[in-house]
């Protein structure tokens, strides 16, 4: 099982980052036959989404829609700018072609200034896993205030939520196995 990690965010905090390869760190004790990666948009180009057919994008944007479609599970992760995903992340889920995630597992993760943007993951990322037929994780890993010190979460409490989030999502996986449960609407 490969789990995926995307940090949707360009800021130089990285505060994203670490909660997302904190629960990535932790898939890959769930068992022998799970391998990780990541994407860090902060550090790849890829183009803008336009409506070609994802063949006819660069190469730096075709290697990146090809680790998501040979993926088995997600960690999507952002941080919240006026209560919604960043526009490289926005932009990034509009490349990725419908069946790329169809039946697949995601846990969605963000950062924010304060506690009030929560609510903002559902309106737009749970809102897009859904048009994909995405099974994500009811619960959210989100946190508005912690410190990164040397690449490493400092609360115990934070950390230890990232780490059985991303034990959540092998778990998932395991249990949905790329089946899309419901109508298919593809």
């Amino acid at each position: 099982m490969l789990v995926l990690g995307v940090c949707g965010s360009c800021a130089s905090s990285k505060r994203t980052r670490v909660l997302i390869e904190t629960a990535l760190k932790s898939a890959v004790v769930c068992g022998e036959d799970i391998t990780t990666d990541l994407i860090d948009l902060s550090e790849v180009k890829i183009d803008f989404c336009d409506g070609r057919p994802y063949e006819e994008y660069s190469e730096s944007t075709k290697k990146v829609l090809k680790k998501i479609k040979h993926a088995d599970a997600y960690l999507f992760g952002s941080p919240m700018y006026r209560g919604s995903m960043t526009g490289a992340l926005k932009n990034l889920i509009d490349l990725i072609p419908n069946d790329f995630l169809k039946g697949k597992a995601s846990g969605l993760v963000a950062t924010g200034g304060s506690d009030h943007h929560y609510l903002g993951l559902d309106l737009g990322f749970r809102t897009a896993m859904a048009f994909f037929q995405v099974h994500t994780i009811p619960g959210i890993l989100y946190h508005s205030r912690f410190t990164v010190k040397d690449g490493q979460i400092i609360e115990d409490n934070v950390k230890e939520q990232a780490e059985n989030f991303g034990k959540d999502l092998v778990e998932l996986a395991s249990i949905t196995r790329g089946k899309v449960l419901g109508p298919s609407i593809y």
